[in-house]
């Protein structure tokens, strides 16, 4: 066999002597479909580029049936075959499963599609994502959710997708793999000052306070596992120009220890800076507590929820549907802060995320889907 790059055909003969070998198949009776393989070379004869699918005009001398090629009463006769067209592959009958970012870090927000196959109809759709259920909207192509990966663990994570098909159970599997990050680390060291109390003995009704706050921003939170999804834009930066001074994921070691995580990103404001929406949702928590001083959540639909601490002012109400851009309040310094500045979060189905992860992100909703039955 002998490849012609001048004129990109592939010419050969017949004889058994050669060191190709071409496997075939009788199509008709007038052609055949080559695929050629390259076993060695004879010599001074190059190898094609790659294996080709081949139609070959049968010689009049083989018309009598199938035969191999050096049947013929010419065995070192030449002949030209074109590549055959490839052939459009058959309608998949399997849901096709995607995911954005192909290789996301630890701690970031993913978009999830489940793609309808054509001629079968899914029903009771169910998605896992690295252990956690994924609330899903419905559209014309098949599903579409927000999954996140944990804040310290990396590596290869499930997508589980279960379904009922002409009411048969099925099931698919296929594995994401994440980059690994490295969080920075802050570390203080302070001595015992003799006799100092706990925080607990100093002010249980604080403590108290601050229990019931964590439980009503926990309720608010779960409860939007299966609200709308709002946003109809990609997200943007709460703050303009977006100077971080603490990032996420930051531990914070005393005295050799870990005591805390920075579960959330810093940006430089000044006191009065404005406070913008990133993306378009629903206020469910706008009120001042201890820890997060004055606070306002945004439900986004879907599980994915952001929220913006320590403002002097807040300008938004619950309930309230906020546009991108809209000012919810004002920069401060209020609650457990230093200075001011806005501290930012963000969690999908409450599991934290880093919200830096969210900037350009969006996914092919309308806005007000619904997130549909047997999403969780």
């Amino acid at each position: 066999m002998e490849w012609d790059s001048g004129g990109g055909s592939m010419r050969g003969w017949g004889s058994p002597m050669g060191r190709w070998t071409a496997t075939w198949n009788v199509r008709c009776a007038s052609a055949w479909t080559f695929t050629v393989f390259a076993l060695g070379a004879c010599a001074g004869i190059p190898a094609p580029p790659d294996p080709i699918s081949l139609e070959i005009a049968r010689p009049e001398s083989l018309a009598r049936g199938p035969s191999p090629l050096w049947a013929s009463s010419d065995p070192y006769r030449w002949w030209t075959a074109a590549p055959v067209a490839p052939r459009p592959p058959l309608p998949s009958a399997e849901p096709i499963i995607e995911w954005s970012p192909q290789r996301p870090s630890q701690a970031f927000a993913v978009r999830l599609r489940i793609r309808q196959p054509a001629g079968a109809a899914l029903e009771d759709v169910r998605v896992r994502f690295a252990g956690e259920h994924v609330s899903l909207a419905r559209d014309a192509a098949g599903w579409i959710g927000v999954g996140s990966l944990p804040l310290d663990s990396a590596g290869f994570f499930p997508l589980e997708l279960e379904f009922r098909r002409k009411g048969i159970a099925e099931s698919r599997l296929v594995v994401v793999r994440s980059s690994e990050r490295i969080y920075p680390s802050s570390r203080i060291r302070i001595g015992a000052r003799p006799g100092a109390a706990t925080a607990a003995e100093v002010n249980p009704e604080l403590d108290a306070r601050i229990a019931r706050e964590r439980e009503t921003i926990q309720t608010a939170i779960r409860t939007s596992v299966d609200t709308e999804w709002v946003p109809d834009e990609p997200f943007r930066w709460p703050r303009q120009p977006p100077i971080k001074t603490s990032p996420f994921g930051q531990r914070r070691i005393f005295n050799g220890s870990v005591q805390s995580r920075h579960m959330g990103l810093d940006l430089r404001a000044r006191r009065g800076n404005p406070i913008m929406a990133p993306a378009a949702g629903r206020v469910i928590l706008a009120d001042r507590f201890v820890y997060q001083g004055n606070a306002v959540y945004l439900d986004h639909g879907l599980g994915l929820v952001t929220a913006y601490f320590h403002m002097s002012r807040l300008e938004v109400e619950v309930g309230d549907l906020v546009r991108p851009g809209q000012v919810l309040g004002r920069s401060g310094s209020t609650g457990r802060s230093t200075a001011p500045h806005l501290h930012w979060s963000a969690s999908v189905n409450g599991r934290s995320i880093d919200p830096e992860s969210l900037v350009g992100f969006s996914i092919d909703l309308p806005r007000g889907a619904v997130p549909v039955v047997g999403s969780r």
